[in-house]
């Protein structure tokens, strides 16, 4: 009968910790949802400004190719 009773309580208390690295999951889950809503309830203000980025303008170099691996032949010369 104790035997039944111990096996029991180590079953509950394995249980315990899943539910509760469970629900530490959850929480963050949670809190990720909640900066989300937030972000897009900004979005959907009627105030909302779309930031354009500005984008740097390519490096330009003196043999006017794109940057990348050289050619085969190039390489054995």
């Amino acid at each position: 009968m104790a035997t039944n009773d111990l096996n029991k309580l180590q079953e509950i208390l394995n249980s315990a910790e899943d539910n509760h690295a469970l629900l530490t999951r959850i929480r963050k889950q949670a809190s990720k949802i909640n900066s989300m809503m937030e972000e897009l309830n900004a979005m959907l203000d009627p105030s909302y400004k779309i930031e354009k980025k500005e984008r740097k303008p390519r490096a330009a170099n003196g043999t006017g190719k794109g940057p990348g691996r050289p050619r085969k032949n190039a390489a054995a010369e």
